[in-house]
């Protein structure tokens, strides 16, 4: 009788054993020094314990679960860091473009206004320089077309 007892227990254990084998049973108590125990074997008889069902790790998988959660949150972190220098980046390169632009648009509307109101002009060697109406014109048409582009 007791064989057959034992035989039962058996095959009740290996097929709780092989039917669960996707989760894993964990026990949780406290033992007399007031530490928290984990274990994967139930405690001695008269201690109170709590069951904890938990995911066994994939034995197909050829990373360890732990780094591989770690390992993702890793490169989230150098992900999110890479963006934000990108960002940075990006923003200066804006800040030094709209400082060129602001440049050049003055430029342009000097340039305009000469063009508006000067027919001749000294050189920095004292010469005097004039430009035909024709030319002038064309000039101011130009410094005009830059003051759309650079003062928009």
């Amino acid at each position: 009788m007791r064989s057959v007892s034992l035989s039962i227990a058996t095959l009740v254990l290996s097929l709780f054993i092989f039917s669960n084998g996707h989760a894993s049973t964990t026990y949780k108590w406290v033992d007399s020094t007031g530490n928290v125990v984990y274990s994967q074997h139930p405690p001695a008889e008269g201690i109170k314990f709590e069951r904890i069902q938990t995911m066994a790790p994939s034995r197909s998988s050829s990373k360890p679960s732990s780094s591989g959660s770690s390992s993702s949150a890793r490169d989230s972190i150098l992900k999110d860091k890479a963006e934000k220098d990108k960002n940075a980046l990006v923003q200066k390169e804006m800040e030094k473009n709209a400082a060129e632009r602001e440049k050049n648009c003055k430029l342009a509307k000097e340039a305009m206004r000469f063009y508006q109101v000067q027919r001749r002009w000294k050189d920095k060697d004292g010469n005097v320089q004039s430009l035909e109406d024709d030319e002038r014109l064309k000039k101011l048409e130009e410094a005009k077309q830059q003051v759309a582009d650079f003062c928009s």
